[in-house]
């Protein structure tokens, strides 16, 4: 089994990450040298500054695969939404606007990464009450979570989800975070890997050295969960 990637802004021109179709082309070379077969796709929402509708991101990525499939990759794309949180996304979720996973009912959810963690507990009680599933993105960007696993657990007792993106688990933001997602790591609290890609260089979707890291320090059942078998199983059931 390959990688999937639950977190990317690979498609071209629509946030700030693939700036066109040469440089997603590029994107899904590394992915798939990287061993990634499925990436789910996550532009990001902000209310009033950017977003793209469901139907939008639908046709960009069967535009995406073609091309790819004439450049001799395999990787399968899949919509999804990097959602920055406010309380009143209910409307745009319900009306199919906003993309969710897989269009599944798990929504990948982020928020300022100063943000305090009664807040962001609340947010996600809100979505639990909605009937979603929610995904807290990359989980060591917050200082609410960082160094407190006790808020993390406390999450997960409540039914979110948690993603760490692969450049943290490879030790590319310094000992702080490395550390941080070693306990992580060690009490499997982790639930999803995403590559959070923007580019080619300093941001590009690598896995690789993460699923090492990962295959180190953890049980190899453990290992596989994160690396594919919880979003295959969750999200890309068919």
């Amino acid at each position: 089994m390959g990688y999937v990637d639950v977190h990317c802004h690979l498609l071209p021109g629509i946030d700030d990450g693939s700036q066109n179709m040469e440089q997603t082309m590029e994107m899904l070379r590394i992915a798939e040298a990287n061993g990634i077969t499925d990436a789910i796709v996550t532009p990001h929402y902000k209310q009033g500054r950017v977003g793209t509708p469901r139907k939008v991101i639908g046709e960009m990525i069967q535009e995406v695969e073609s091309l790819a499939r004439q450049d001799g990759l395999s990787i399968r794309l899949h919509p999804g939404t990097e959602i920055y949180y406010n309380s009143s996304l209910e409307e745009k979720l319900e009306s199919g606007w906003l993309s969710r996973m897989n269009d599944t009912e798990y929504v990948l959810v982020e928020f300022n990464p100063l943000e305090n963690y009664s807040y962001v507990r609340n947010a996600m009680e809100d979505l639990l009450g909605m009937g979603y599933h929610p995904i807290l993105a990359h989980v060591e960007r917050y200082q609410c979570m960082l160094g407190s696993l006790e808020n993390i657990r406390s999450l997960r007792g409540l039914g979110c989800r948690i993603q760490v993106n692969a450049g943290s688990v490879a030790g590319n933001y310094g000992f702080k975070v490395k550390h941080f997602i070693k306990k992580l790591l060690k009490e499997e609290l982790i639930d999803y890997v995403g590559t959070d890609a923007h580019d080619v260089r300093s941001r590009s979707p690598e896995m690789k050295k993460c699923a090492e890291v990962i295959r180190k320090y953890c049980d190899p059942e453990y290992a596989d969960d994160v690396l594919f078998r919880n979003a295959m199983t969750e999200l890309l059931a068919e």
